[in-house]
């Protein structure tokens, strides 16, 4: 029985709980794949503070590792990390723990962070990274990009690439009218820098013409909110709203309705699941290229991407869209369609358990 069983780790699988688009992916895991599961939460909720409980919930993770190893039964140990700082020595610990105490085998499955396309200045990270990808036994990337990159850093590896997927049965084709009197603009996930939100605030001033055309609307939540909100708030005629995390139906109800997803991001990205869902129900995605993206989004035939930390050009194209320069329905259905043939879960998890398969 253990043979096919797996310990699977993701933020909460509670969507009322995090926007992690690695907890809707082990979501769908689970309940697609032959496999067996035991989930293995390891992550803070979105608006969770770093005082002195959330300490005490890290400490509480490695003591539960112990226990999952000592009265579980399973063989793989489905580590899902992203390379920040906290992350990386929090995890490295826990991957000792399932790796040299318990025999466990390891796959490490990247999903962005800083540490993916930069590399560590710093010694004590330098050395945890290379001990986690010298000592996995199978290693999943998102790109032959993210594989290039990491063998080059890391030496030849078991790679395998992998890109993020997203359930096709959910991605109905999209109703967008052009006609109507508002466009919708989106973002969805975690608010905090990296992810590009100061540069949305930022290319608003060179929109205030246009607020009469387009309403704005946050889904997520994270450390720079109450930021964000504050820069919102300074332009008068702004029509935006905060939705709060939101998962499920809606969610999807979310995606659907909007004409445009926004995702400037500055560093630390993967595969984002957020910018696949958006894509699969035909929203128009602004991306930057950081890590995988780009060889999903395709500029100026099934999304648009843009320079990193550029809110001017971010502005000229959100007004080549309202003004109709851009053929914002061809664009959408280019990328409901590269989805579904590429991406599909199904897809995914035939893959996934191959991956399995070798390690049992």
């Amino acid at each position: 029985m253990s043979n096919n069983r797996v310990l699977i780790s993701s933020p909460s699988l509670d969507v009322k709980e995090n926007v992690s688009g690695i907890s809707s992916l082990v979501s769908d895991i689970i309940s697609t794949s032959r496999f067996q599961f035991i989930h293995f939460r390891l992550g803070s909720k979105d608006s969770e503070k770093k005082n002195i409980l959330w300490f005490g919930r890290q400490i509480m993770v490695y003591y539960k590792a112990v226990y999952c190893s000592l009265f579980k039964q399973f063989t793989i140990f489905h580590l899902n990390l992203g390379l920040e700082k906290l992350s990386i020595v929090r995890d490295y610990f826990i991957f000792l723990i399932f790796k040299k105490i318990f025999r466990k085998k390891m796959l490490l499955h990247i999903h962005g962070g800083y540490y993916l396309m930069n590399t560590p200045s710093e010694p004590f990270f330098s050395y945890l990274l290379k001990s986690l990808f010298e000592n996995a036994d199978a290693i999943i990337v998102l790109s032959s990009l993210e594989k290039s990159i990491l063998t080059n850093r890391y030496g030849p590896r078991n790679f395998h690439v992998l890109p993020n997927a997203v359930r096709i049965t959910k991605a109905e084709p999209a109703s967008k009218p052009s006609g109507k009197d508002k466009r919708k603009l989106i973002f969805m996930g975690r608010i905090n820098k990296s992810k590009g939100v100061f540069v949305i605030s930022e290319a608003f001033k060179y929109l205030t013409d246009y607020f009469g055309k387009f309403s704005f609307e946050i889904y997520g939540a994270g450390p720079e909110t109450e930021e964000f909100e504050k820069c919102l708030s300074h332009y008068e005629g702004l029509d935006f709203s905060f939705r709060g995390i939101v998962g499920g139906d809606d969610k999807w109800n979310a995606l659907r309705k909007a004409d445009v997803f926004l995702l400037p991001s500055l560093h630390g990205e993967g595969l984002p699941v957020a910018l696949l869902e958006a894509m699969s129900v035909g929203c128009v995605v602004i991306v930057t290229d950081d890590a995988s993206i780009t060889t999903v989004v395709k500029n100026n035939e099934n999304g648009i991407v843009i320079p990193k930390n550029d809110p001017l050009e971010l502005a000229f194209r959100i007004i080549a869209i309202l003004d109709g320069e851009i053929n914002s329905n061809l664009l959408g259905f280019n990328a409901q369609n590269y989805i579904s043939k590429n991406l599909s879960i199904n897809n995914y998890i035939h893959s996934l358990e191959g991956v399995y398969s070798t390690l049992n």
